[in-house]
């Protein structure tokens, strides 16, 4: 009874009061994730209480456990100093997959949660992944400053997902296929970093 208790302890940590568990890892990124895709696991790593990646090559960290109906709260920005082209107006890339699957020419088929920066808040298949009613494009105008934190809220219950950026609900979708799946972390091209990750399973 005496170890049974003791082992309720450890675990208890990981929950909060409000029944979120946290997908940050304490010692080694492994607790929680896998690297995929074609960045090298040396470009992912632990630093100053988060997961930072360099952003190349292309890749993601996918998570050991999949999701059905969840609720996703974490917080991403870009490391600073990124200059705008001559030619263009590229912002640097990331985001967030859910409802992953098998990869397909390096990403997985799921849908994304956008951290492209000119575009956040954008929700859209991705290798085959399906979401209907869903908003692409550069439709959130009130942007904070590059390389500051910015805040999700993700919600997919039975099909529906509904994205609230930094406090607004700024986006949502149904149909959701797959219906199922890993969440992923990803590194496109710029350094950026994720903290504060965690998440509520729902019936």
């Amino acid at each position: 009874m005496v170890r049974g208790l003791i082992i309720l302890l450890l675990w208890l940590p990981l929950f909060a009061a409000d029944g979120f568990k946290s997908l940050m890892p304490k010692r080694n990124l492994s607790e929680h994730w896998t690297v995929e895709g074609d960045t090298p696991p040396e470009a992912w790593m632990l630093r100053d209480g988060t997961i930072a990646t360099t952003g190349q090559p292309n890749g993601f960290l996918r998570s050991k456990k999949k999701y059905r109906n969840f609720i996703l709260r974490a917080e991403w920005r870009f490391q600073k100093g990124w200059k705008p082209p001559k030619k263009g107006n590229e912002w640097p890339n990331a985001g967030f997959f859910i409802h992953a699957g098998p990869i397909q020419n390096g990403w997985p088929t799921s849908l994304e949660v956008q951290g492209y920066f000119g575009e956040a808040g954008s929700l859209f298949g991705v290798r085959g992944g399906k979401i209907t009613g869903a908003k692409r494009g550069p439709f959130v105008k009130d942007r904070p400053e590059f390389g500051t934190w910015d805040r999700y809220v993700i919600t997919s219950a039975n099909g529906k997902v509904t994205v609230e950026l930094n406090g607004v609900v700024v986006n949502e979708g149904t149909g959701a296929s797959p219906e199922e799946g890993n969440i992923c972390l990803q590194s496109e091209g710029w350094p950026v970093y994720y903290r504060k990750v965690e998440i509520k399973e729902l019936p």
